[in-house]
């Protein structure tokens, strides 16, 4: 369940995104200002980066953060890749965002990387009041070998069995089914957030995947996508408190201005992460930036990503998240029609 506790009024001025002081969806926008993304702010996207370069990204960032993020391996891909996690804060509230299961769903891991930078080598008051509410921590690229190919599975040509592209490899995102253990895990990166995820016990999770364009009958595309455990094993506070997580997605990035945001049609298969970690305890939400990854659309959505990180950071290390109702949850519009034919999760 979550927790209420204190709140971090620095917060306010500083994460520059929405405060909610009570229990709604109409709290007032802040002046957006300090560390977060802000209005004006233009993220640079001049390229992606590769394994070796994000291996390199998340030491430089261990070493210059002097201790306040943990950078480590929690498995092995089949090419013998890392799976890295970085690791911040003392909080009793524990945090896990995972990006990238789908190797060709590249934004969330650019976004996650900014995040880090920004709240894990600062030394500014605010970094160590979120980090004395909240243990974040992040998978940061769950599909390194499927990412070096830009292809959605990992790399696993002699696999078999039900999602498996035969010659290519497994769906990493349906191998996370509480039912199976990560010993009898086929796929060595779903093994390896099993494990991680049954001995951490996060409280929310949040994945990050990429899917096709929509468009609402107003014209307008939806920029993102999201949903909690729909899996009917999912024990009904878990679905409640998964409900504050998308109201706090929902309506930061609504008030923020630069999001359109749907309700993504997931179905209830417990290998599917919002639903295994919904099914293991944990909140959990999914969320689907659109598809589309130009220069300028790449960085927008990089924003978008980057702002729901920081929101729901905000609203766990403050307290308000548990007070916020979920039935929020429950006035988010329906995704609307495509635009294009790649609307898998």
């Amino acid at each position: 369940m979550l927790r209420k506790r204190r709140a971090a009024v620095v917060l306010a001025t500083v994460l520059g995104l929405t405060i909610w002081g009570t229990a709604t969806a109409s709290a007032d926008r802040t002046t957006p200002g300090g560390p977060w993304v802000q209005d004006a702010q233009q993220v640079s996207l001049q390229r992606l980066h590769t394994y070796d370069e994000l291996t390199t990204a998340l030491q430089h960032l261990e070493q210059r953060s002097k201790g306040a993020i943990d950078v480590e391996s929690i498995g092995k891909t089949h090419e013998g890749r890392d799976i890295w996690t970085a690791t911040a804060g003392t909080g009793p509230t524990k945090v896990l965002y995972i990006t990238q299961q789908h190797g060709n769903e590249p934004l969330g891991t650019e976004a996650a990387l900014q995040l880090l930078q920004r709240i894990g080598a600062s030394q500014a008051t605010w970094a160590t009041d979120v980090l004395d509410d909240v243990t974040l921590r992040v998978v940061v690229r769950a599909n390194p070998d499927g990412t070096e190919r830009f292809q959605r599975q990992n790399v696993d040509p002699g696999c078999s069995g039900a999602f498996c592209a035969p010659g290519v490899g497994f769906d990493i995102n349906r191998y996370h089914d509480p039912a199976m253990s990560p010993e009898a895990n086929p796929v060595p990166e779903a093994a390896a957030i099993q494990r991680m995820v049954r001995s951490w016990r996060p409280d929310i999770t949040v994945d990050y995947h990429h899917q096709g364009s929509y468009r609402q009958p107003d014209g307008s595309l939806d920029t993102t996508s999201i949903l909690w455990p729909t899996n009917p094993g999912v024990a009904p506070q878990v679905v409640a408190d998964s409900k504050r997580v998308a109201a706090v997605v929902y309506t930061s990035l609504q008030q923020y201005g630069f999001a359109n945001v749907s309700l993504y049609p997931g179905d209830s298969l417990p290998g599917i992460a919002r639903n295994s970690f919904g099914l293991q305890g944990s909140a959990s939400l999914l969320i689907e930036l659109r598809g589309g990854l130009g220069q300028k659309s790449g960085g927008y959505l990089i924003r978008t990503a980057y702002a729901s990180m920081a929101a729901l950071l905000q609203a766990a290390a403050d307290g308000s998240l548990a007070a916020i109702d979920p039935a929020v949850a429950d006035t988010i519009p329906r995704r609307g029609e495509p635009v294009d034919q790649d609307d898998v999760e």
